[in-house]
């Protein structure tokens, strides 16, 4: 796992810059954290930076938006906020937003913990001031250290933490 500290919005769009070069289909990553630790914007700003033009709206009350990257691949948006665990989980269409030519990122993803499979990388982001977050970001070994590369040399601030 390693550690970030994002001081400013510019370090948050640095940071998803970052990861839309390192995330390659099939990928699932989860985003979690607070209302307002800015989940949303970093996935937005990730699916911008893969290709994706025009409206990219947050999925809070439709629960899945998809778009095209510009290699191609299927990119999907779910927001579970509202998505109750259980029978409303069980109903929803996984697989739909799941497979080999997707990266598809998960906001509160405790409601499909049952129906998710593991992720291959874990965002958690945490409030700090009003405007800088703290953001943990797991993955396979190869993954974090080419993204603590990349962070660093954009400015943001970087502490690899033992893996759990």
């Amino acid at each position: 796992m390693i550690s970030l500290t994002l001081a400013s919005p510019a370090q948050t769009r640095k940071l998803a810059r970052a990861l839309a070069v390192r995330l390659r289909p099939p990928a699932l990553v989860t985003v979690e954290g607070d209302l307002g630790t800015g989940k949303t914007t970093l996935v937005r700003e990730v699916l911008r930076a893969r290709g994706v033009r025009g409206a990219i709206t947050s999925p809070s009350f439709t629960l899945a938006q998809s778009y095209h990257g510009r290699e191609g691949e299927r990119l999907h948006h779910l927001d579970l906020y509202r998505l109750s665990r259980g029978a409303d989980a069980e109903l929803f269409a996984w697989d739909d937003y799941l497979g080999a030519d997707a990266i598809t990122f998960v906001e509160w993803p405790a409601a499909g913990s049952d129906a998710l499979p593991a992720p291959d990388v874990r965002i958690e982001l945490d409030h700090r001031t009003r405007n800088s977050r703290a953001a943990r970001i797991s993955g396979e070994a190869a993954f974090e250290q080419g993204l603590a590369g990349a962070a660093t040399e954009a400015g943001i601030a970087v502490a690899a933490e033992a893996s759990s």
